[in-house]
């Protein structure tokens, strides 16, 4: 795959807000400047709970989401990720960002996956197996699409769960793990809210190509291949057009002039560089933060984040994601000086890939 088209990367770039580093105003200065500088997509994480104690935060990505689409034009907004296996009930799930839809049409996409010990645990929830937490996310899978009167509701695959939608539109869904009797959205969503899931291992990226529209990996691109591989060959498998779905990319970077600088940011990730970071049974984001001094070391943090103190050094990595398979990316900032980061990103890297700036 060449990029001498650039212009067809024109809107595959997104930004990223990260609700544990930052307040919720500062996130939306930033998103309002992202829009202003040429960004059209924003990816935000949705946790309880931080990774790093020490200057974290734990907004409510919905309650933020309202407001950001509120402030800005034509952003569109995604969730990476939102958990649907314990705190928030599937059909709770399908009614939000419905709602979301109804305020702002089109601009509203949803992201799903299997979530992490620290936002289940300490609203009161026992953190189960892998296994376990997946067949939970296919069965919420089903409930929303249900909910959202999906065309493609019914047929999103083999599973074990009884599930029906009457000529009113009320569904009623009996898994393993949830339940739900003749419910029904009284405010529907306008559009086709689309719907990714997040995933790395084989069972999961199974799942995504099978009942969502589309893939989001932390996956790098040089170890992508076998992911995007395995999506593709199971998206065809249930007679799904791979080439029509997304697989979405998350490079996390650092920028600053001084090197130390933008390495020293970077530190508020450094858990999430531990091993099995996603399935840790850890809740408490001050035992993460420990965990992590001691077991990730500076070199294997530099691995897991492109720091640079040119922000065309960004060019290059960017391009390898798409070179790699990957439709779209989000660049998650962790620059010392976030607002500078998507002045220099929006006026050197961006005309790189879009040919002119808007």
């Amino acid at each position: 795959m060449t990029l001498n088209n650039k212009t067809s990367f024109a809107n595959k770039i997104g930004y990223w807000t990260s609700q544990e580093q930052y307040s919720m105003q500062d996130l939306l200065r930033f998103v309002v400047e992202a829009e202003r500088s040429g960004f059209n997509d924003c990816m935000t994480s949705d946790h309880f709970h931080p990774w790093w104690h020490d200057g974290g935060y734990g907004n409510f990505t919905w309650v933020w989401m309202s407001a950001a689409a509120e402030r800005t034009k034509k952003m569109r907004f995604l969730t990476g990720v939102t958990a649907a296996v314990y705190r928030y009930n599937p059909a709770i799930i399908a009614q939000a960002f419905a709602s979301l839809d109804v305020l702002y049409p089109g601009r509203i996409g949803l992201g799903i996956g299997s979530g992490e010990a620290m936002n289940e645990v300490p609203v009161g929830f026992e953190w189960c197996p892998a296994d376990i937490r997946l067949e939970r996310t296919k069965e919420a899978i089903q409930i929303i699409k249900n909910l959202w009167k999906r065309s493609d509701a019914s047929s999103t695959t083999p599973n074990k769960a009884n599930q029906s939608i009457d000529k009113d539109g009320f569904v009623t869904f009996e898994g393993q793990y949830f339940k739900i009797k003749n419910a029904r959205l009284y405010t529907p969503s306008q559009t086709k809210i689309p719907l990714y899931m997040a995933a790395v291992g084989e069972e999961a990226t199974k799942t995504a190509a099978i009942f969502t529209d589309g893939l989001i990996t932390v996956s790098t691109p040089d170890n992508s291949k076998k992911i995007l591989d395995n999506f593709d060959k199971h998206a065809r498998a249930h007679e799904k057009d791979p080439n029509t779905m997304d697989k979405i990319g998350k490079p996390k970077i650092s920028y600053h002039k001084d090197y130390d600088e933008a390495f020293k940011s970077s530190g508020f990730w450094r858990a999430t560089s531990l091993k099995n970071a996603f399935g840790l049974d850890i809740s408490d984001p001050r035992e993460l933060e420990e965990k992590a001094k001691r077991e990730v070391s500076d070199e294997k943090l530099k691995e897991s984040t492109i720091i640079v103190t040119s922000i065309e050094e960004c060019i290059k990595p960017i391009e390898e994601y798409f070179k790699a398979g990957f439709t779209r990316i989000y660049m998650q900032s962790t620059s010392p000086n976030e607002l500078e980061f998507i002045d220099e990103f929006s006026k050197k890297v961006l005309p790189h890939f879009e040919g002119t700036r808007n």
